[in-house]
């Protein structure tokens, strides 16, 4: 048992903005962070799927070295950050490693990967505070405030102390890490990743949550997922980005395997075979939907005239310089997964297709830019 675990969970993304609900990261404690490079290329090249697998990968190794702990972590679409304790510290710069060398193997992505400790974000003036989000009985979402880990991710991307060296034969395991939905479309007309960071007062996202949900819905209308768009890859040439993350190869055994496992789920959900007629339920309990890392992140189902009326409001604040967002249209979701138990302990990263955080993330860059008029 952790910290973390003990941390009284919230129940509603709204009530991020409430420091009680939050609790200091141990100063002993590390930061592990990813960061794909180059990801807006790979977006241009098609490759977003393999772009969120990677990402995914990084945390699926993490949460291999403790599994009867629960450790807090975020997805960011082309990265992730991880908070470790110090008793894993080795292992972890191991299958971070081990990790980095898969995603060039088998993607030819290049993965940065770092461990800073959150000593030195709080010597230099920032807080790394967490809370927890209960989505469902399988699954609660990390919540981040403090600024110390976007402060922990300039660092990753310009200090290169912070990188991690290259380690002979290093070793990760991805067990849990699974790829097998076809991308899901938009219950309405499209799927959007939205993303918002407060400059000032941290109050500007009740106001912003208060207008999602006026033109959006709540969080069961706006889900970018139903159960009736939620169909697995049976096509074996689509499991591949699972297969070459999980066993490294794309040998036709472990894709016919992999093959015959989705058949027999999708067999299972259909006919609801000992209990399986319930899994896309859990399946949508367990999703990231809606998070907070210092930037408000949410994947939303919606009409582009919803985004355009959100749209029109983001930019009021934005002209009022309370904030920088960034938003990305797309016909479908992408799910990327991690399954310890299909009964129990799960979660299921969701990013909109052909770019997503990604794309939003360097809108909003672009938008911060422009405000310090660089």
């Amino acid at each position: 048992m952790t910290f973390y675990t003990q941390i009284p969970p919230i129940d509603n993304i709204s009530q991020i903005i409430d420091p009680a609900h939050y609790y200091d990261v141990p100063a002993d404690w590390y930061i592990a962070a990813t960061d794909v490079k180059g990801s807006t290329q790979a977006v241009a090249n098609g490759n977003y799927k393999e772009v969120n697998a990677v990402a995914a990968a990084s945390i699926t190794a993490l949460l291999n070295l403790a599994p009867n702990q629960d450790l807090p972590f975020v997805f960011g679409g082309d990265g992730a950050t991880i908070l470790v304790p110090p008793h894993i510290l080795t292992e972890t710069k191991q299958a971070l490693v081990a990790t980095r060398k898969m995603a060039k193997d088998q993607f030819n992505l290049t993965l940065r990967v770092g461990i800073i400790p959150v000593k030195d974000v709080l010597v230099a003036g920032h807080r790394i505070r967490v809370a927890r989000l209960q989505m469902s009985d399988n699954f609660q979402q990390a919540i981040f405030s403090g600024g110390g880990l976007t402060f922990a991710e300039t660092l990753l991307k310009t200090s290169q102390q912070y990188i991690l060296d290259e380690i002979d034969n290093p070793v990760a395991d991805f067990s849990g890490f699974e790829c097998r939905w076809n991308p899901i479309p938009s219950r309405y007309e499209e799927t959007i990743s939205l993303m918002i960071m407060a400059l000032e007062d941290e109050q500007v996202y009740a106001e912003v949550l208060n207008h999602i949900q006026i033109i959006y819905g709540d969080a069961a209308q706006r889900h970018p997922i139903i159960k009736e768009n939620l169909h697995l890859a049976l096509r074996p040439d689509k499991l591949s980005v699972e297969s070459r993350v999980r066993k490294q190869t794309r040998h036709w055994k472990q894709l016919f395997k992999m093959w015959q496992g989705s058949l027999k789920a999708w067999i299972a959900m259909r006919f609801n075979i000992q209990g399986w007629g319930r899994y896309k339920d859990i399946f949508l309990g367990a999703t990231d939907h809606e998070k907070f890392d210092d930037t408000l992140r949410m994947t939303i189902s919606g009409t582009k005239q919803q985004r355009q009326r959100l749209e029109e409001k983001l930019n009021q604040l934005y002209q009022q310089k309370r904030l920088v967002y960034g938003i990305h249209a797309s016909q479908r979701a992408l799910v990327t997964c991690i399954v310890f138990d299909y009964f129990g302990r799960q979660v299921h990263f969701v990013d909109g297709e052909d770019g997503g955080y990604t794309l939003a993330a360097r809108q909003m860059k672009e938008r911060l830019n422009q405000l310090s008029g660089h």
